[in-house]
């Protein structure tokens, strides 16, 4: 007999506004997006009078400018008094709010919550290049949200030197190289036909933004519509938030469920969301391709459920970047030659940008409904912040959220000042590209004492070393100004 306070997810939806669908002037919002996918959650569940008697609302942030969307969406489906959370904009938000819901189920301090997120980036886009203002609701919303998740100022500001995701997580790729002695060939034939992988899950999944199996020669090949981003990433092996889509997950506890009339084959249970992050600068990492918060979560995930890596039948892996999916894999115990999502990945299956796991969520009770156990990986700033969750169509352990950063072993890096000016081994590097080509090198350099700063070069010929075997290991001095000379 499952217990009254179990938390337990009763509906999951998906929604996505494709291109060409309806007219842009008369395009859904956030909002909007978010509304029809919690009515669809409703309907999945068949108990639509659960969205009326709503405690709590948790939304995904995004790059949306509403003050309290919880507030707004509460009011639609007809719970205005629903208490409401905003996550940050991390790719461990949708599994945070899950998992802050389900530990207040458990202990008795709400019956219904619904978790939500969803962006119109796609349409906003385009009407801002039409000179068009939406027609969708842009009502901040009244109140102010529980704020979940922030990172702090120390990471933001690192972000300004280092640059966008993608430059870091190429960083990161080239660490993982260096570090398996691979080729720069080598990796590049391995990460685009990981991808190619990818895309498939992608191409059959029927809420995925783009659903064309591509090859793993498609993957790497440059083109207009497939421009290298950060060596070795082109477009194709980023992610992708410019999209119009939204999630919703419905949660109650058990005897809501049952009183609701809710079928028992519909219902999937949370087991565990255990969280942790690693030094907040990616400058201070001991290694940047180790992400001990990473194996801390998964081992006390694991612990948990009292299962491991083989027992799961169904995995969905972070895959903003294929660096991510390579660490992840390694630290949770998942062979690469297995399948590692169930939505596609960011690529492919796309998000807004707080709400990829959102989907996965969704995706995973799918899956669930048939038996077994599934594990959902959240990732948010650059392997900086973790959780795993667990799943199963069975309440085999009470739930637990488990803030496991007291199990983290960490050993930081100290890092170099900024103006440092001496020696030093180039640990991994990246070629970054505008649209006219290659612009610079960026590089992660260690001096004697083996601390870590950055550096850059817009020399041709280091570019051209950077594309073709690499200067990772290479013996090299960085000038005050961060200039980096072989």
């Amino acid at each position: 007999m499952v217990k009254e306070a179990t938390p337990a997810i009763v509906g999951a939806a998906q929604v996505v506004q494709r291109p060409g669908a309806t007219e842009l002037g008369s395009a859904k919002g956030p909002i909007e997006l978010m509304v029809e996918a919690a009515v669809s959650a409703a309907d999945d569940a068949g108990a639509q009078k659960l969205l009326r008697r709503l405690d709590w609302i948790g939304v995904a942030g995004g790059w949306f400018r509403y003050r309290n969307p919880g507030k707004l969406v509460a009011d639609q489906l007809g719970s205005p008094d629903a208490r409401t959370a905003l996550s940050s904009v991390s790719g461990t938000g949708p599994q945070e709010l899950l998992a802050f819901a389900a530990a207040s189920i458990a202990r008795g301090e709400m019956s219904v919550a619904l978790v939500v997120g969803g962006e119109a980036r796609w349409s906003h886009q385009r009407l801002k290049k039409a000179g068009l203002e939406p027609s969708w609701n842009s009502d901040p919303g009244e109140g102010d949200p529980e704020a979940l998740g922030a990172f702090p100022n120390e990471m933001l500001v690192e972000m300004a030197t280092v640059g966008p995701p993608a430059h870091a997580y190429a960083l990161i790729e080239d660490s993982l190289r260096s570090a398996n002695g691979e080729s720069v060939e080598g990796q590049r034939d391995r990460i685009c036909d990981l991808w190619s992988h990818f895309s498939k899950v992608a191409a059959a999944n029927p809420w995925a933004w783009q659903r064309s199996a591509l090859t793993a020669q498609d993957v790497r090949s440059e083109s207009a519509s497939n421009r290298m981003i950060a060596f070795p990433y082109t477009k194709s092996l980023v992610a992708n938030n410019t999209v119009d889509m939204a999630s919703a997950v419905l949660l109650c506890d058990a005897d809501t469920a049952r009183s609701a009339g809710i079928a028992s084959d519909r219902i999937v249970f949370p087991l565990v969301v255990a969280a942790a992050h690693e030094t907040w600068r990616l400058a201070n990492r001991e290694r940047l391709h180790r992400c001990p918060a990473l194996e801390a979560c998964g081992a006390a995930a694991f612990g948990h459920v009292g299962v491991g890596p083989d027992d799961i039948a169904n995995v969905d892996l972070y895959a903003c970047f294929p660096s991510i999916v390579e660490i992840s894999g390694k630290a949770l115990g998942f062979s690469l030659e297995r399948s590692l999502t169930v939505t596609g990945g960011l690529g492919f299956a796309g998000a807004p940008v707080g709400n990829a796991v959102g989907h996965s969520i969704a995706a995973m009770v799918s899956q669930l409904r048939s038996g077994g156990y599934g594990l959902i990986h959240g990732n948010g700033g650059v392997a900086t912040k973790h959780n795993i969750g667990i799943y199963s169509d069975r309440p085999v352990s009470a739930f637990e959220y488990l803030d496991v950063q007291d199990r983290v072993l960490t050993l930081e890096t100290p890092e170099l000042q900024g103006d440092f000016a001496g020696e030093v081994r180039v640990e991994a590097a990246t070629v970054v590209f505008d649209r006219s080509g290659p612009s610079h090198v960026l590089a992660s350099v260690l001096d004697s004492d083996a601390r870590r700063g950055w550096a850059r070069s817009t020399s041709e010929e280091m570019i051209d070393e950077v594309l073709g075997e690499g200067i990772a290991g290479n013996a090299g001095f960085r000038i005050a100004d961060g200039t980096l000379i072989l």
